[in-house]
C-alpha cells in the first residue's frame, strides 16, 4: 500500500490509500481526484506542486496531464529527499505509528485497525 499526502499554504489534502504498484496513469488519477480539488480552492492564486524525480513523476505522460491542466511543478534536484517537506512529514507520521502501534498491531491480521490510525489520527501531522 501507498499513502500520498500534500499540504499548501492554505490547508491539507486528506490520505489517499493506493495500490503499493504505482504507474504514471494511477499517479495522474490520483491527482485528478485528490489534488486538483484542493488546488481549486487556490485557483486564483500562484501555486507551485513539488514531487520529486521518481520516473512515475517525470514521465511524458504525467508532464502533458500537468501541463493541461495549467499545473507548474517545481523544478527539484535529483536525491534530495530530506530537503522535500512531504518526506519529513512522512518521517513524523511514521515514527508516531511505529510508538502507538508497532507493539500493538505487530501482525497483518490486525492492519485493519492500523489503517483507521492512519485515516482518522495522522492526518493531524499534515
Amino acid at each position: 500500500m501507498v499513502v500520498w499526502a500534500a499540504f499548501g499554504f492554505n490547508g491539507k489534502v486528506g490520505l489517499a490509500f493506493l495500490d503499493a504498484r504505482q504507474n504514471s496513469p494511477k499517479y495522474i488519477e490520483t491527482l485528478e481526484n485528490n489534488l486538483l480539488p484542493f488546488a481549486e480552492n487556490i485557483w486564483r492564486r500562484n501555486w507551485e506542486y513539488q514531487h520529486n524525480n521518481a520516473p512515475i513523476h517525470t514521465s511524458n505522460d504525467t508532464k502533458d496531464y500537468l501541463n493541461s491542466k495549467n499545473v507548474t511543478v517545481l523544478e527539484w534536484p535529483l536525491m534530495s529527499l530530506d530537503l522535500n517537506p512531504i518526506d519529513n512529514v512522512w518521517g513524523i507520521m511514521s515514527r508516531k505509528v511505529y510508538t502507538l502501534y508497532a507493539q500493538k498491531y505487530p501482525d497483518t491480521c490486525r492492519f485493519s485497525h492500523f489503517l483507521e490510525f492512519l485515516r482518522n489520527g495522522l492526518t493531524d501531522c499534515l
